[in-house]
């Protein structure tokens, strides 16, 4: 079946230091076909997890997408949070009938895939199953389909012997081949065995299935800079120099930049193909047009630079770094971990057809200076203890007893420039805490009320001038200044093209306005207006919708939270005139597939409304605008702004439709597009300096900086906190993340099984540790006992390791004041503890 005119391009891994870069040319040279951008972070979770970071700040995706609007005046870009190892990639392809795939989804260390058996068998389910599930996809649903397929130029056995582009015709004992061969591959780590296994399976789909791969034998890419990228900083690309994540050349380059040796591991005399960045997406991009036959397995050795040793790697680089003012020396031979012990290098040639043919290699000096002007300014974010190597590849692993808690160190975070001053090591950080932050109390429910910064107070404090209460009209001109000024700087936070922003009340006053304008619609259909949700919201959000007898609410399950095949039937049958969602849910801390759910609504239901409730994750990740009719949230959660403010986002669809939300009195701002939307008079204007105040701190430390520090230390405390419960024998179970990574917006929660967990919030409360403890029914009549906690960016491990002493305070004298202590004994035996009586008469 002939593909579809103008199908689009999918690339799965979209978010990676090659994907982002690749999707971002292919748009550029395709501007009438669709570029469908696939990833679901894991590369961005990896590293975090073992303790990087990217040397350039990286946006988000969102963020991305918008520079490259405003940029180049991209239009046919889009993003799906998708996981190549589920069924969702199988309805991909067969919704969009893609001309090309272009597979970088996979774990790409072969360090971390030794780390331990739970890395290696990730390694394994997520390269070889991914690969996998989309041989299968493509030949059910989209034969025609070209994919290109990045392998890696280690799955080949370099002895000596010339090089093969994939197959060839050996001779043995005087007899050659009668058909050509695979080149031998050998793999002396986990991560390269997953590759030499995924060539194996392209070859089994092309020669059954008739499928039509280009199997990429990739060397390593360095670099910084792409035609593309150019000195956009918005459009940076990631680069990882870490133990785990960094190439070679990479990690040589942030050496230099920080004075450290060079690190040459083993002898030094082992080869390595390299191939500059800009060059890897210049041949990449032109090969999904370049289709072989149907039934052939095509191999492109992807290198440029075929010469190199390590040793002579090291040696350009260092001669490089000294032409910048970074003299540098060279260290060799101190870590070997694969024994590559080569007395001498290894004279072999390497055929590279299609790169000699069709691309003009870049000067290898003039990479490495781009790479170094580029990376120059954010060297205060090089962590140099990331340099030191800590995997045990031959064995020898660390052992520890399954009863011994598990610790994970935070490791020191990259600089980050806050204020005009760079936060370095938990010192620096608590140093930030006591100028902006100096609370006494330690506060892990900033998703009920955060505690307001120092200049946020100061500013408002500042606006309550005796003189300026005195003036009235002086007032309304500097609020009206101020508003505007607020908003402005909202507006660069958060950039939303199609959407007009207000600054607001509240997320439940916000909402109660909506419930209010949609009920007035009501007249007109003759019936109730249908509201799809979850039962994850907060009464303040979707509360005025179930009360009102205007709506009929109807509740996602489980099942359809996650099986988008389920949604989509729930949105046909129901027919939603409204969709409202919460980016992440309050009692869980769970992000939710908003996205997903959005862009179905808008294609089932044209007509239905979208409204999305940012409330718990404003401040810690970009809100959703796309398909979304109205965005709120409030600005005293995760901002740590002014009590009771919130910001408004609604796009002229729904002005049309409801008319205003605010029906008496001019506007505050002038401007026909604020007539019904804008408050007016009466107001306390000093909000609004304190919101300006929040916004500037918000943006002088940076979103993505936020929400990495609340992830790192929001997994520095879960851990510790786990092993702490189940020491005491308490039972309880994490809730599992909906769409992405436990803990990855920095909020956690527990649900207990056998344990009642008021009496330690109230303790905790009474002790100066605050959290968020929800004990009820939810709307599934299921009985619920929650604790939720959430780690504001600005702690430091050791008030957080207070805050775990006090629980264990807490605790202990608990458990002493029970008439039953035998909470160990319950644990085991799945009984339930009779209740306290102070507690039982607490309740009744």
């Amino acid at each position: 079946m002939p593909l579809p005119q103008n199908s689009p391009i999918i690339v799965l891994g979209a978010d990676g230091y090659l994907g982002w870069p690749l999707s971002l040319r292919l748009a550029r040279q395709n501007p009438d076909r669709q570029i469908m951008m696939v990833d679901n972070f894991l590369r961005r979770r990896l590293v975090r997890e073992v303790g990087g970071n990217s040397i350039l700040p990286i946006q988000e995706v969102q963020q991305r997408l918008q520079a490259s609007r405003n940029l180049y005046n991209l239009s046919n870009m889009e993003f799906l949070h998708l996981d190549v190892n589920s069924s969702e990639l199988n309805r991909l392809i067969e919704e969009r009938q893609p001309a090309a795939i272009y597979h970088l989804g996979q774990q790409c260390s072969a360090p971390f895939s030794m780390r331990d058996c739970d890395s290696a068998l990730l390694t394994l389910r997520n390269n070889e199953e991914g690969n996998m599930r989309l041989l299968w996809a493509v030949r059910d649903y989209a034969p025609e389909c070209h994919i290109i397929k990045l392998g890696t130029f280690g799955e080949y056995a370099k002895a000596g012997i010339d090089i093969a582009e994939g197959y060839f015709t050996p001779e043995y004992k005087g007899k050659t081949a009668t058909q050509p061969l695979p080149y031998p591959r050998q793999s002396d780590d986990i991560y390269h065995a997953s590759k030499i296994n995924d060539t194996n399976y392209i070859a089994i789909a092309c020669k059954k299935w008739g499928l039509r791969v280009t199997d990429i034998m990739q060397s390593t890419v360095f670099g910084t800079w792409t035609d593309d990228i150019g000195d956009h900083a918005e459009l940076y690309t990631r680069v990882d120099y870490d133990e785990y994540f960094g190439t070679v050349a990479n990690r040589f380059i942030a050496q230099a930049l920080m004075g450290v040796p060079l690190s040459v591991y083993g002898t030094g005399h082992q080869r390595t193909g390299l191939m500059a960045l800009n060059d890897s997406v210049t041949s990449l991009a032109s090969l999904w047009d370049a289709r072989p036959e149907g039934g052939c397995h095509r191999v492109i050795n992807h290198v440029t630079e075929k010469s190199f040793s390590v040793n002579e790697l090291a040696e350009a680089i260092a001669e490089s770094a000294s032409a910048e003012g970074f003299p540098i020396d060279i260290q060799r031979g101190s870590y070997d971990p694969r024994l590559e012990q080569d007395q001498s290098k290894l004279e072999y040639e390497i055929e590279s057809a299609y790169v000699d043919e069709h691309l003009c290699q870049s000067d290898m000096r003039e990479v490495v200076h781009k790479s170094f002007q580029m990376l120059k300014p954010w060297r205060e974010r090089i962590n140099p203890e990331l340099f030191a190597p800590e995997i045990g590849w031959r064995g020898k692993a660390r052992v520890r007893a399954p009863e011994t808690p598990v610790v994970v160190p935070l490791k020191t975070q990259g600089n980050r420039h806050v204020s005009g001053r760079s936060v370095q090591s938990e010192a620096g950080w608590e140093q930030f805490r006591q100028a902006h932050f100096p609370y006494d109390n330690l506060n892990l429910n900033p998703g009920t009320l955060g505690s307001p910064s120092e200049p946020c107070l100061e500013a408002q404090r500042s606006f309550q001038s005796r003189e300026l209460l005195a003036q009235p009209l002086q007032q309304y001109a500097k609020g009206r200044d101020i508003y505007l000024e607020a908003r402005k700087q909202a507006e660069v936070l958060w950039p939303a093209p199609d959407h007009e922003l207000q600054l607001a009340g509240s997320a439940s006053q916000c909402s109660n306005l909506l419930a209010l304008a949609f009920a007035r619609l009501v007249g007109k259909l003759n019936r109730p207006l249908r509201v799809l949700t979850t039962i994850n919201e907060h009464v303040g959000g979707i509360g005025a919708f179930e009360r009102l007898p205007e709506f009929r609410v109807c509740y996602l399950s489980e099942k359809e939270v996650r099986d988008m095949d389920a949604y989509k039937a729930l949105v046909s049958g129901f027919r939603p005139d409204i969709g409202f969602f919460s980016h992440i849910a309050y009692d869980s801390g769970q992000s939710l597939p908003v996205s997903q759910w959005m862009d179905l609504m808008r294609e089932l239901r044209p007509s239905a409304c979208n409204i999305l409730d940012v409330s718990q994750s404003l401040g810690l990740t970009q809100p959703v605008f796309d398909n979304a009719d109205v965005v709120f949230g409030s600005c005293h959660k995760w901002l740590f702004g002014p009590r009771g403010t919130g910001l408004l986002w609604t796009n002229a669809r729904f002005r049309q439709l409801v008319g205003g939300l605010n029906w008496s009195g001019e506007p505050l701002a002038k401007g026909a597009s604020d007539l019904g939307f804008c408050p007016s008079g009466g107001l306390d204007f000093s909000l609004y300096a304190g919101l300006l105040s929040c916004f500037r701190l918000h943006g002088d430390v940076g979103e993505q900086a936020v929400r990495q520090r609340s992830a790192d230390l929001a997994l520095y405390f879960r851990v510790r906190l786990t092993n702490l419960l189940k020491g005491h024998g308490i039972r309880f179970r994490l809730l599992e993340p909906v769409d992405g990574q436990l803990g990855a917006n920095g909020m956690f929660t527990l649900s207990f099984l056998n344990y009642d967990p008021y009496p330690l919030y109230s303790a905790l409360n009474a002790r100066k540790v605050h959290c968020k403890c929800i004990k009820d029914r939810g709307r599934d009549g299921r009985e619920r006992s929650l604790l939720r906690f959430g780690v504001p960016y600005y702690e430091t491990e050791a008030r957080l390791q207070w805050g775990l002493a006090t629980i264990e305070d807490c605790l202990r004298a608990e458990l002493a004041a029970a008439a039953d202590s035998g909470l160990r004994y319950l644990a085991k035996s799945g009984a339930r503890p009779a209740p306290r009586r102070e507690l039982a008469a607490r309740f009744n």
